[in-house]
């Protein structure tokens, strides 16, 4: 459980408060890439609960959430959206889920700050049925030599403090490429953002 007096606050701040700028730069792509969920999911790193209003009502949300400053705000959110709410501050590296039990596992932007994403993958997979999936979105580095890879550079150790782990140099996407997934889509996109560091971002979409 993340416990720190400054950082767990101010995030769980920053989160809620930019719920409504990231629905507009993310919904139509969410829509697309939770759409047709089954009515038992788990979400890694929910934050405040900006994917509740994605996912059907009467979901049974099993939210993988260390940050405990953010647990009353997902409470909340969860009753405004109809979800089932089963709240868990572990890490995802370590799930509390048994093996094979679920078919659909999802996250936004949480692989870059988690400390192990190639356990937490790990993780994900041994959880999920065959068959099931995972899908995401993550920001990513951005292509060495841009203006953007210099940003991400130049700022990666005071944002990484700030943002509890969160890594803007990582490919994301060959960490899901060799984790070992029967089936891995992935689409590179470049959101349309004025926070820079993270313009440069994926959307996948892996089967077990």
């Amino acid at each position: 459980m993340i416990d720190n007096p400054v950082r767990g606050p101010f995030n769980a701040w920053v989160f809620a408060a930019l719920e409504g700028y990231m629905h507009w730069k993310y919904g139509d792509l969410k829509s697309r890439l939770f759409e047709q969920v089954p009515r038992d999911v788990v979400e890694l790193g929910p934050g405040s609960g900006a994917n509740f209003r994605y996912l059907p009502r009467g979901t049974r949300l099993i939210a993988i959430e260390p940050n405990g400053y953010m647990h009353p705000v997902l409470r909340r959110r969860a009753k405004q959206y109809g979800i089932d709410l089963d709240l868990r501050g572990l890490a995802g590296e370590k799930l509390d889920v048994p093996p094979a039990s679920v078919d659909f596992i999802f996250c936004s932007l949480v692989l870059c700050s988690v400390e192990n994403p190639e356990q937490v993958i790990a993780e994900v997979r041994r959880v999920l049925k065959p068959g099931g999936r995972f899908a995401c979105i993550e920001h990513v580095v951005a292509p060495v030599g841009s203006g953007s890879h210099g940003v991400q550079r130049l700022i990666k150790k005071p944002w990484k403090w700030v943002f509890e782990g969160c890594d803007l140099c990582r490919d994301t996407g060959a960490t899901l490429r060799s984790s070992g997934f029967a089936q891995v889509d992935i689409q590179a996109l470049v959101l349309p953002t004025i926070i820079v560091p993270i313009r440069h971002q994926i959307a996948a979409v892996c089967v077990n």
